[in-house]
């Protein structure tokens, strides 16, 4: 019985991430794939990597990364992904995908193609960046020939690449389709947010039918993408929903064993 995870892109909001690999490790439940894109590439590689979640916590408790991810209007030009590469090189430091401890599948959007592409080997950190290059905002990496920016762009939730190889997949999806109001429709980062926020929730509906189970916290949408102040509460809300969520997805795996 192979198991898949499926993380999705989501900003700051891949906190959730952490949670709720933190909840399936303690159930004994083992993931044996990964897959992620923007945020859910970061934190899907490290895990990959063989890190655990409080390390993982850690390392979005950066200070640098956290003054990066705490975006402002880039005025003189993009923002460039150098406190993230950084930290990467000291997270993962063999910087290949055939070093890491399972397969990982990192999903970029190719600005030149206008594909979406999951790569699963080669040089390992150019990827993760690229991956969570939000278009405008962060430079877009050229890798081969072409520039790459946020995987989010055209497949947030890319669950595909598991169903290849997993008996079973669960996806995480940090972009809920739930009304917001206009109070959060009053400045450049709100509408920016709410309009990739639109877009990721058109191209993440084909990759849900992939999935067997989809954990969805829908307190989620209570905060942007980018609120770097509240890790600990979005850690927290991966946590409890998906411990909410366990008796099912054990009962799940118990009828597919058999």
């Amino acid at each position: 019985m192979r198991i898949g995870l499926a993380l999705s892109g989501g900003g700051a909001r891949g906190m959730v991430h952490v949670g709720v690999i933190q909840a399936l490790t303690e159930s004994g439940i083992t993931i044996h794939e990964v897959s992620g894109t923007s945020a859910g590439a970061i934190v899907g590689s490290l895990f990959a990597a063989g890190h655990q979640a409080n390390e993982i916590l850690a390392f979005a408790k950066e200070k640098n990364l956290i003054r990066i991810l705490n975006l402002r209007l880039p005025y003189k030009g993009f923002v460039t992904h150098k406190f993230l590469r950084r930290q990467l090189k000291k997270y993962l430091p063999g910087n290949s995908f055939e070093e890491l401890r399972m397969p990982c599948y990192i999903t970029v959007a190719n600005l030149n193609s206008g594909l979406a592409e999951a790569h699963s080997s080669g040089p390992l950190i150019d990827l993760v960046v690229a991956s969570s290059s939000i278009p405008i905002l962060f430079e877009p990496v050229h890798l081969h020939g072409n520039m790459y920016v946020d995987g989010g762009l055209m497949k947030n939730l890319h669950a595909s690449p598991l169903r290849k190889t997993c008996d079973f997949v669960i996806g995480v999806n940090l972009v809920p389709q739930i009304p917001v109001p206009d109070s959060e429709l009053k400045t450049v980062f709100g509408i920016g947010g709410r309009c990739f926020d639109i877009a990721a929730l058109n191209n993440i509906k084909p990759e849900l039918s992939q999935c067997d189970i989809v954990i969805e916290p829908p307190e989620i949408s209570r905060y942007s993408r980018f609120s770097v102040s509240h890790i600990d509460k979005m850690y927290q809300i991966g946590y409890e929903e998906t411990k909410k969520n366990l008796t099912w997805i054990q009962d799940a795996l118990a009828r597919k064993a058999n």
